[in-house]
C-alpha cells in the first residue's frame, strides 16, 4: 500500500491532471462493468458503454473533481473549521449539480434525444441526490480532514467504485416507472445486491459488497 501511495505521489508531482484523469476513468469504467455483470446480470459486457464511462471519467469527471478540490482548498484550506466548510459547500453546490450533468452527458453520448434525457433526469434525480447525501457527507469530511490534497481524488475514487456502479445502473437502466417517449426506443451479490425488479441498489450496499 505504501509503495502504491508513493507511486501515486510521484505521478501526481509529474502529471497531476493526467494521473487524476486516467485513474478516474479506470474507476468509472470498472463501476460500469460491475453494474453490467453483477447488477444487470448481462452475459457479455457492452464494450461501447464501458468505453463511454471510461471516456467520461478521463475527459470530464477526473479533471472536474481535481479542479473542484483545488478550488475548495484555495478558498477554505487555511481557514478555521476548513473541512466542515468544504463539506457544506461540496454537498450544497457540487452534489446537487452533478447528477443532472452526468445523466445529460451520458445520454448525449448514448445518442438519446433531449426529451428522453429530460425524462431520465426527472425520474432519477431525487433518488440519486438522496443516495448521495446518505453516503458522501461523511466520506468527504474524512477526506478533507485527513487525506492530503494530492490523494483526495484517489480516496474519492476508491470509495466511488460502489457509487459509480450505482450511477451506471441508474444512467443505463430502462425507465421503469413511466412509458418511453416515442421519439426513441429504450435502449451483485445475493446478500448485498438486489435484483433490478427490486429497485435501485443502495450505494452503501454496493460499497460493502465490493
Amino acid at each position: 500500500m505504501n509503495i502504491f501511495l508513493r507511486m501515486h505521489s510521484k505521478f501526481m508531482q509529474k502529471s497531476p491532471w493526467t494521473t487524476v484523469a486516467f485513474s478516474t476513468g479506470l474507476v468509472m469504467s470498472t463501476g460500469d462493468a460491475i453494474s453490467q455483470k453483477f447488477v444487470e446480470k448481462k452475459e457479455r459486457i457492452d464494450r461501447k458503454r464501458y468505453l463511454r464511462y471510461w471516456a467520461f471519467g478521463v475527459i470530464i469527471a477526473g479533471p472536474l473533481f481535481h479542479g473542484w478540490y483545488l478550488r475548495l482548498q484555495k478558498i477554505f484550506g487555511h481557514t478555521k473549521f476548513a473541512p466542515f466548510k468544504m463539506v457544506v459547500v461540496d454537498q450544497m453546490l457540487f452534489a446537487p449539480a452533478f447528477p443532472p450533468f452526468f445523466l445529460g452527458v451520458m445520454g448525449l453520448m448514448k445518442g438519446d434525444s433531449f426529451p428522453v434525457i429530460k425524462q431520465k433526469i426527472q425520474q432519477d434525480y431525487t433518488d440519486i441526490l438522496t443516495s448521495c447525501w446518505s453516503l458522501w457527507p461523511g466520506v468527504q469530511f474524512f477526506n478533507f480532514l485527513f487525506v492530503p490534497l494530492s490523494h483526495r481524488v484517489l480516496f474519492n475514487n476508491v470509495v466511488a467504485l460502489g457509487w459509480d456502479t450505482y450511477l451506471a445502473w441508474k444512467a443505463d437502466s430502462r425507465q421503469r416507472d413511466s412509458p418511453e417517449p416515442r421519439v426513441l426506443s429504450p435502449e451483485l451479490s445475493a446478500v448485498s445486491l438486489p435484483s433490478l425488479t427490486e429497485g435501485p441498489p443502495s450505494p452503501l450496499a454496493l460499497s460493502m459488497a465490493i
